[in-house]
């Protein structure tokens, strides 16, 4: 998956990990009946390997969870989203996600077992290729007063059809998160995987450290910054390299009808060798994603979306910027 299309993602995946060491130790798990949210939005894409899109997207989430025992869980998480440039190339744009996740609980810990499902039959509209990604998670936590310590097992297979990078993953990860009030969390994470690209001669071991914090301001505002740093030691020459990543978020919803999001990122990727580097050898991305909407009724919001990301490479085909401005209507079912 290209760099850039990973960073413009808006699901922190890392940060989301750590900060859910800290809720999942502290609340119950409860039953709630199933969310429908169906959203309509004009949009226009801009990158600079091809000039504006204008076009429309359609997208549907469905989310629900549910008591099956006194003690456990099953929570079930799916979206598709569909891009449509009916002025330009006509081509329907798709990407889909699938996760069904279970929980049982203990007196002083809890195990989960999450499987889920990435996919995109025509490609999606920044770039990628069609793909398949099926992922798994098995993981155990601790909890204390105030610290959750937490490990787990996760790993993922991606199939390319139109490539030739399948790849699978697997790696051990080990956490603790601290919760000493309301308005404060810390979290630190340590990662070590491996990487193996099936249809060629190279296999990858990666290792990284996290650390992130998050909290309260007043009653309004709610903030995230996390560092991550690590090094990726592959067989296969020029692709060893150290990165660091930053990102930070922020949310602001004065009352229930409006609320404000922005988050921003930052990644630097340092290659080892890099005489032996076929293309570029330093990486450098940073992006920023803005999202308000407004609801008089839980029912129908209006939604805003902005997202801009810059990929600088020493190779001058790898460098690319992408904009995207977006608004629409959402509804809850």
């Amino acid at each position: 998956m290209d760099l850039l299309e990973k960073m413009l993602s808006r699901r922190r995946t890392w940060i989301a990990a750590v900060f859910l060491l800290v809720f999942a130790g502290l609340f119950p798990a409860h039953g709630y009946a199933p969310t429908l949210l169906v959203g309509f939005y004009g949009q226009e894409f801009f990158s600079s390997d091809q000039s504006g899109q204008a076009g429309i997207r359609g997208s549907a989430l469905l989310s629900w969870r549910t008591l099956i025992a006194d003690n456990a869980s099953l929570a079930l998480y799916a979206r598709s989203v569909g891009d449509l440039s009916p002025l330009r190339d006509g081509q329907l744009y798709d990407s889909h996600t699938l996760s069904l996740d279970a929980l049982i609980r203990s007196r002083s810990g809890r195990i989960l077992l999450e499987t889920g499902l990435l996919g995109s039959g025509n490609g999606t509209i920044e770039g990628q290729a069609p793909y398949l990604r099926p992922d798994w998670h098995v993981g155990y936590e601790h909890s204390g007063d105030y610290i959750v310590t937490a490990i787990s097992y996760s790993g993922y297979y991606c199939w390319q059809p139109e490539d030739t990078e399948d790849s699978l993953f697997q790696g051990l990860t080990l956490g603790l998160a601290l919760d000493p009030s309301i308005r404060l969390r810390y979290g630190l994470e340590f990662l070590g995987g491996w990487e193996t690209w099936t249809e060629g001669n190279r296999d990858d071991l990666l290792g990284s450290v996290e650390a992130s914090a998050g909290g309260l301001i007043g009653y309004f505002h709610d903030w995230s910054v996390a560092a991550r740093g690590g090094l990726r030691w592959s067989s296969q020459s020029g692709e060893s390299n150290l990165f660091f990543v930053l990102e930070s978020g922020w949310a602001w919803s004065p009352r229930r009808q409006l609320s404000l999001e922005v988050d921003a990122f930052a990644r630097e990727e340092l290659y080892l060798w890099p005489e032996a580097a076929a293309q570029e050898y330093d990486e450098f991305a940073a992006g920023l994603d803005f999202r308000g909407d407004w609801t008089a009724n839980d029912r129908l919001y209006l939604v805003t979306e902005l997202s801009a990301a810059r990929r600088f490479a020493d190779a001058s085909p790898e460098r690319r910027w992408i904009v995207t401005a977006r608004a629409g209507i959402e509804f809850s079912f």
